[in-house]
Protein backbone atom coordinates (compact mmCIF):
# COMPACT_ATOMS: atom_id res chain seq x y z
CA UNK A 1 0.00 0.00 0.00
CA UNK A 2 2.87 2.77 0.79
CA UNK A 3 4.20 1.82 -2.01
CA UNK A 4 1.52 2.29 -4.40
CA UNK A 5 0.81 5.49 -2.34
CA UNK A 6 4.54 7.03 -3.18
CA UNK A 7 4.32 5.87 -6.66
CA UNK A 8 1.13 7.42 -7.04
CA UNK A 9 2.51 10.69 -5.21
CA UNK A 10 5.79 10.84 -7.26
CA UNK A 11 3.51 10.62 -10.56
CA UNK A 12 1.38 13.45 -9.41
CA UNK A 13 4.33 15.56 -8.71
CA UNK A 14 6.10 14.90 -12.16
CA UNK A 15 2.52 16.09 -13.56
CA UNK A 16 2.75 19.17 -11.53
CA UNK A 17 6.58 20.09 -12.46
CA UNK A 18 5.33 19.57 -16.38
CA UNK A 19 2.17 21.50 -15.88
CA UNK A 20 4.39 24.23 -14.33
CA UNK A 21 6.84 24.24 -17.46
CA UNK A 22 3.81 23.83 -19.53
CA UNK A 23 2.01 27.00 -17.89
CA UNK A 24 5.19 29.08 -17.87
CA UNK A 25 5.61 28.34 -22.01
CA UNK A 26 1.96 28.90 -22.71
CA UNK A 27 2.32 32.41 -20.67
CA UNK A 28 5.14 33.52 -22.83
CA UNK A 29 3.12 32.67 -25.54
CA UNK A 30 -0.09 34.73 -24.27
CA UNK A 31 2.24 38.03 -23.76
CA UNK A 32 3.63 37.78 -27.54
CA UNK A 33 0.58 36.99 -29.17
CA UNK A 34 -0.96 40.45 -27.03
CA UNK A 35 2.08 42.14 -28.66
CA UNK A 36 0.96 40.28 -32.00
CA UNK A 37 -2.85 41.63 -31.15
CA UNK A 38 -1.95 44.88 -30.94
CA UNK A 39 0.29 45.30 -33.68
CA UNK A 40 -2.75 43.64 -35.69
CA UNK A 41 -4.88 46.58 -34.57
CA UNK A 42 -2.92 49.09 -35.70
CA UNK A 43 -2.76 47.81 -38.61
CA UNK A 44 -6.56 47.26 -39.40
CA UNK A 45 -7.03 50.82 -38.42
CA UNK A 46 -4.84 51.90 -41.10
CA UNK A 47 -6.29 49.50 -43.50
CA UNK A 48 -9.86 51.28 -42.51
CA UNK A 49 -8.72 54.82 -42.50
CA UNK A 50 -7.85 53.76 -46.08
CA UNK A 51 -10.79 51.73 -47.52
CA UNK A 52 -13.22 52.21 -45.14
CA UNK A 53 -13.54 49.10 -43.86
CA UNK A 54 -11.66 47.02 -41.55
CA UNK A 55 -9.85 43.88 -44.12
CA UNK A 56 -12.18 40.90 -43.43
CA UNK A 57 -9.63 38.57 -43.24
CA UNK A 58 -7.18 40.07 -40.81
CA UNK A 59 -10.68 40.47 -38.59
CA UNK A 60 -11.15 36.43 -38.81
CA UNK A 61 -7.46 35.69 -38.16
CA UNK A 62 -8.37 38.37 -35.20
CA UNK A 63 -11.38 36.61 -33.53
CA UNK A 64 -9.14 33.12 -34.04
CA UNK A 65 -6.44 34.77 -32.43
CA UNK A 66 -8.68 35.87 -29.73
CA UNK A 67 -10.40 32.69 -29.00
CA UNK A 68 -6.55 31.36 -28.71
CA UNK A 69 -5.89 33.53 -26.04
CA UNK A 70 -9.00 32.33 -24.33
CA UNK A 71 -7.27 28.61 -24.68
CA UNK A 72 -4.52 29.98 -23.21
CA UNK A 73 -6.21 32.16 -20.28
CA UNK A 74 -8.62 28.70 -19.30
CA UNK A 75 -5.58 26.75 -19.29
CA UNK A 76 -3.55 28.75 -17.24
CA UNK A 77 -6.19 29.37 -14.94
CA UNK A 78 -7.15 25.83 -14.35
CA UNK A 79 -10.19 26.56 -15.42
CA UNK A 80 -9.63 23.64 -18.45
CA UNK A 81 -6.72 21.15 -18.50
CA UNK A 82 -6.70 20.90 -22.22
CA UNK A 83 -3.36 22.19 -23.53
CA UNK A 84 -4.01 24.65 -26.40
CA UNK A 85 -2.23 24.99 -29.83
CA UNK A 86 0.22 22.90 -30.76
CA UNK A 87 -1.25 20.49 -28.84
CA UNK A 88 -4.81 20.47 -30.44
CA UNK A 89 -6.24 22.15 -33.38
CA UNK A 90 -5.84 25.91 -33.92
CA UNK A 91 -9.22 27.70 -32.87
CA UNK A 92 -11.87 27.97 -35.89
CA UNK A 93 -13.81 31.10 -36.17
CA UNK A 94 -17.48 30.12 -35.58
CA UNK A 95 -18.43 33.86 -36.82
CA UNK A 96 -17.35 32.55 -40.47
CA UNK A 97 -19.64 29.72 -40.06
CA UNK A 98 -22.22 32.00 -39.35
CA UNK A 99 -21.47 34.75 -42.41
CA UNK A 100 -21.45 31.83 -44.81
CA UNK A 101 -24.48 29.98 -43.29
CA UNK A 102 -25.84 33.90 -43.71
Amino acid sequence: GGYLMASLNREEKEHQVIRALCMILFWIVLRISLLVTGVLAIVQWVLAWFDDDPNPQLATFCRRLALYQKQLLDYLTFISNDKPFPFRDWPDDPQSEFDEAA
